[in-house]
């Protein structure tokens, strides 16, 4: 009898051990599952937080090329020259005439044209005629020097300013643009316009002009810019480094034009000497005070050394 009792005990055991094993093997694999599904929205959290991490970025890089556009676009487009400008352009073309330029900084000079036909105003002045784009950064550079000693022979109205689209350096733009003067007539063409579009159209006589000297640098025909000085002197190219004045605007180009110690006001008074020199030969040494200034003395001194 106690045979039989004891053989059930002993059954009952093994059944509650099978049961609490069964029972830790669910609660394992339930442990396990639960894991599984914690690390598998855990995975799906980071690829999220990733994937917008990533849009976000990207969203920042669209917009900050989309407001650059928009910003160079704006730029490019001519507005009327500030007061400041016009102003700091006029107080320039007499206060920098008494000081010796520094001739080192003027890397690419006018050369002489040999057998040129002498350029003329229909009222018989010499003429300057200017062929550029308003895209060009070589063009950018060289209209302040150009505008700065044309203003010592006489008086611009309704110059534009604007950023070369290419490079985005700070410049003047003579379309639209007036110049008078009793000693020279300047035909300022500006051919396109920043997005290379059509805006000014040469005369049958400056188009074979610019097409026969119009050499650009490295040979290339014709060039922007292309400065003709009464058929004696041409300009290829551009005349100073025109990363100069990367990075500043109209206004403080403008400034720096007195400024004898800064790197644009050397450049551009010292390339403005030259090109005065220039006119001074072309008009018979008039006005006196312009041509006789120490500053343009010294460039035609050079000039002629060089061109001889």
């Amino acid at each position: 009898m106690a045979d039989g009792r004891d053989e059930v005990r002993q059954k009952s055991r093994t059944s509650n051990k099978y049961a609490a094993k069964k029972q830790a093997t669910e609660r394992i694999a339930a442990q396990r599952a639960a894991h599984q599904r914690a690390e598998r929205r855990r995975n799906i959290l980071i690829a999220g937080a990733s994937t917008l991490a990533v849009l976000i970025v990207v969203g920042v890089i669209v917009g900050i090329g989309l407001s650059q556009k928009k910003k160079t676009s704006a730029d490019s487009t001519p507005v009327p020259a500030s007061d400041t400008v016009t102003s700091a352009l006029s107080d320039a073309a007499t206060s920098t005439l008494a000081s010796t330029p520094d001739l080192s900084a003027v890397g690419n000079p006018p050369s002489l044209i040999s057998g040129g036909a002498a350029l003329t105003s229909p009222g018989g002045l010499p003429q300057v005629l200017y062929v550029g784009a308003e895209y060009c950064p070589n063009c950018a550079a060289t209209r302040w020097p150009l505008a700065l000693a044309l203003a010592r022979f006489g008086t611009f109205s309704d110059l534009s300013t604007m950023y070369s689209s290419e490079d985005n350096l700070p410049t003047l733009s003579f379309h639209g643009s007036s110049y008078t003067s009793q000693y020279l007539d300047f035909d300022g063409k500006e051919q396109v316009d920043g997005e290379n579009k059509p805006l000014e159209t040469l005369t049958a006589a400056e188009s074979q002009l610019f097409e026969t000297l119009g050499i650009g640098p490295g040979g290339s025909s014709p060039g922007y810019p292309f400065i003709d000085f009464g058929g004696k002197w041409r300009q290829n190219g551009t005349v100073f480094d025109p990363t100069v004045i990367s990075g500043m605007t109209p206004e403080s180009v403008a400034k720096a034009m007195t400024d004898s110690d800064s790197k644009v006001g050397k450049s551009i008074k010292a390339s403005a000497d030259v090109y005065t020199a220039i006119i001074c030969e072309l008009d018979g040494g008039k006005p006196a005070n312009v041509c006789t200034a120490p500053g343009v003395t010294t460039a035609e001194t050079a000039i002629n050394g060089a061109g001889k």
